[in-house]
């Protein structure tokens, strides 16, 4: 996998990045010269002055550089690189330093990847303690498209760990055909639009997005591997998950995330992140969940993960 840390690796601490950047404008000069954790000051390239006042150093296993001259005019070796490529996000920088340089590192990356510091930035507007997300509730069964109220995470929290589901939640899993199966929890089970709040279910009647996404995971018969699925999730250092429960027939989970719909929109998003779910993890996605009115069934799951924000609320 292509990161900093693998072209540190590969460049020397990243004097050859400062090397072959310098060569580009000074073809004729011996553009550094190294002695101990220090090259003799250069010229910087980037200066209006054209004296040898670039001094570039190795601290902490990456190379950093000053000029002399002008002490506001500092970095490490990726600032540098980016003075020269120009790019417009962190990835694309590493992709071209790695193509220029000829470091042949892995670059399959996922779509999410290649967008990771833009969507980044948009999750990081969000503040926690300003961010309630709240969506609409349906009680009965999937035939009710009016919604009954408007809830939050920590009371769907509550209802997924109630022992009140439980009964239905077993009687469905034990039926032997997928089609009872799929006629039974229509009928039986309330659910949720955990994207929005909606005065109808339907994506002409959203009212306020939520600024959640549901992403289903669905048919893994193996209830370890579905179990290695979860904590893979839960540990996803990109989509902290806020929700994560087993499906009602107990083959598959409900993955709840935030997103930011800033300049992506939902759609959008849940291509992204499938795409990256599968690159990473392998994990299938089920990719008619797109809708922003899909509808989540909620059966009983005493396991169900939440995020530690809401566990006051959720009285865990």
């Amino acid at each position: 996998m292509i990161t900093k840390e693998t072209i540190l690796n590969q460049t020397h601490y990243g004097l050859k990045i400062f090397a072959y950047i310098l060569r580009q404008y000074y073809p004729k000069e011996t553009v550094l010269r190294i002695s101990g954790n220090k090259c003799k000051p250069t010229y910087n390239p980037f200066a209006s002055h054209h004296i040898k006042s670039l001094q570039i150093t190795v601290v902490n296993n990456g190379a950093i550089y000053q000029d002399l001259k002008n002490k506001d005019f500092h970095g490490n070796v990726f600032d540098f690189a980016q003075l020269y490529f120009k790019e417009n996000t962190e990835i694309e920088l590493l992709l071209t330093i790695n193509d220029n340089l000829h470091l042949n590192l892995e670059t399959k990356l996922s779509t999410y990847e290649l967008r990771q510091e833009d969507i980044q930035n948009f999750l990081d507007r969000i503040p926690d303690t300003e961010w309630e997300p709240r969506f609409s509730y349906f009680s009965k069964n999937l035939y009710n498209l009016i919604p009954t109220k408007t809830i939050g995470l920590s009371e769907v929290y509550q209802m997924l760990t109630d022992i009140s589901r439980k009964h239905p939640t077993e009687y469905l899993r034990k039926l032997s055909s997928e089609k009872e199966q799929k006629e039974y929890k229509k009928k039986h089970f309330d659910y949720v639009t955990f994207s929005g709040v909606f005065t109808k279910r339907n994506n002409s009647s959203l009212k306020t997005h939520s600024k959640l996404l549901t992403l289903d995971i669905d048919g893994i018969s193996n209830k370890q591997e579905l179990i290695n699925i979860k904590k893979t999730l839960q540990k996803d250092p990109y989509f902290p998950s806020q929700l994560l429960f087993m499906s009602p027939r107990g083959n598959g989970l409900k993955w709840i995330i935030k997103i930011s719909l800033d300049e992506v929109s939902h759609t959008a998003y849940f291509q992204a992140v499938i795409n990256y779910i599968k690159e990473t993890y392998n994990i299938p996605i089920d990719t008619s969940g797109s809708d922003v009115s899909r509808g989540c069934l909620l059966p009983y799951d005493p396991d169900t993960y939440i995020h530690p924000k809401y566990k006051a609320d959720a009285k865990i």
